[in-house]
C-alpha cells in the first residue's frame, strides 16, 4: 500500500488516476466497507487505484480541541484493515484550522483538486468544509470528478455507526459490536511488568501498556484471546482496578492466558474481546476470590469448546 499525505501548501504528488471514499473510518465498520467495496468495483471497472481518503490528526481534535481521542481502531489498524479489502493507496490530509475553515469551493480546490480523483465515493450523510456546508449535493455539483453516494447501511433497523460500536463497547455487548464491526473489538500493546499477585495464586496475568488511546471496554471480566509470538491463545481479561488483592486507581486491562507459563515481559501483544462474563466485583478473602477465578475459568473453556464445535458467537 502505498501512503500519502496531502495539506494545503504541500502533498505528494498522485500520479494514477483514482476511485477513492472520503471520511474519518473509525472502526472501518460494515458501513463503511460498503462504501470500500464500491470503491474497489468502480477501481476495477474504470482502470484507477482503489483509494481511501481520510483525516490526521481526529478532526475533532482540531474543531473541539479534544486531546486523547480514543479510537474503535488507530490509524495504523484501519491501514492494515484496508489493505486487506483491497485498498491500494492511503492518502492522509493533513487536517489543519485553515482546512477546516475552507470553504466548498476552497476544498474542491485545494485539497480534493490534487488527489487525481476519477470517482469520489462517499456515504449519503458526508460534510465537509467550513461549518459543515459542503454535502452529497455540492459534490455532485463540481464537474471534476464522478460521485457515487452509498446509501445507509443499517443493522436491526439502526444505521451502523462508530457511535454505536462505542456505545456496545462501553456496555460490554462484545457480540453486538463485533456483529456490525465485522471482527471482534481488538487492543493492540505491549506487556508491562506488574505486582505479580495473580502468580501468587496461580493465575499469572499479562498486564497490558496500550500503544495508542482505544475506546475502553465496560469494566468487567471477559472471555477473550491474546495474540502473542504470532499465536492466539484463548484467555479470561479483566478491565478494572482490582478492587480484591492488587487495587489500581487507574482502569488497568490484563488477561490470564490458558495453559500458558512463559514469561512475556515487554512482548508486543493484542487483546481480543469476545464476550462479556461478569461485572467486577470485591471479594471477602482469597478462597472466595479464587473459587470464582476457577469457575470463569471454567466458564471461558466451555466457550472456546462451543466456539470449537461452531455454536460459540463470535
Amino acid at each position: 500500500m502505498k501512503i500519502y499525505h496531502i495539506g494545503i501548501d504541500h502533498g505528494d504528488e498522485i500520479k494514477t488516476p483514482i476511485t477513492a471514499c472520503i471520511g474519518y473510518f473509525d472502526g472501518l465498520h460494515l458501513g463503511h466497507q460498503k462504501l470500500v467495496e464500491c470503491v474497489v468495483e468502480t477501481a476495477k471497472n474504470t482502470n484507477t487505484e482503489p483509494s481511501l481518503i481520510t483525516f490526521e490528526p481526529d478532526p475533532w481534535k482540531v474543531i473541539k480541541h479534544m486531546e486523547h481521542i480514543p479510537h474503535i481502531t488507530p490509524m495504523k489498524k484501519r491501514m492494515q484493515i484496508g489493505e486487506t479489502l483491497g485498498i491500494k493507496n492511503w492518502i492522509i490530509l493533513d487536517f489543519t484550522k485553515s482546512m477546516a475553515n475552507l470553504s466548498v469551493e476552497g476544498f474542491h480546490q485545494e485539497v480534493l483538486g490534487k488527489l487525481n480523483l476519477h470517482t469520489l465515493v462517499c456515504g449519503y450523510d458526508f460534510h465537509y468544509a467550513g461549518m459543515g456546508k459542503g454535502s452529497v449535493d455540492t459534490l455532485k455539483s463540481q464537474r471534476e470528478f464522478e460521485v457515487k453516494v452509498v446509501e445507509e447501511v443499517d443493522s436491526e433497523h439502526q444505521k451502523i455507526s462508530s457511535t454505536r460500536i462505542e456505545k456496545l463497547l462501553e456496555d460490554g455487548r462484545m457480540e453486538k459490536a463485533a456483529a456490525i464491526m465485522g471482527r471482534a473489538y481488538e487492543i493492540e500493546g505491549h506487556v508491562k511488568e506488574g505486582n505479580h499477585i495473580g502468580r501468587t495464586v496461580g493465575f499469572p496475568t499479562a498486564n497490558l501498556l496500550m500503544d495508542d488511546h482505544y475506546i475502553t471496554p465496560k469494566q468487567g471480566v471477559y472471555v477473550g484471546e491474546v495474540l502473542c509470538k504470532g499465536i492466539w491463545y484463548p484467555a479470561i481479561m479483566n478491565v478494572g482496578h482490582n478492587p480484591s488483592f492488587n487495587y489500581q486507581k487507574d482502569t488497568s486491562m490484563e488477561a490470564h492466558l490458558l495453559d500458558f507459563q512463559d514469561d512475556i515481559y515487554g512482548e508486543a501483544v493484542v487483546f481480543r474481546f469476545l464476550s462479556f462474563l461478569r461485572e467486577e466485583c470485591r471479594f471477602p478473602g482469597k478462597d472466595a476470590f479464587m473459587a470464582q477465578l476457577k469457575k470463569d475459568e471454567q466458564t471461558a473453556r466451555t466457550y472456546f469448546q462451543k466456539r470449537k464445535e461452531g455454536s460459540a458467537c463470535v
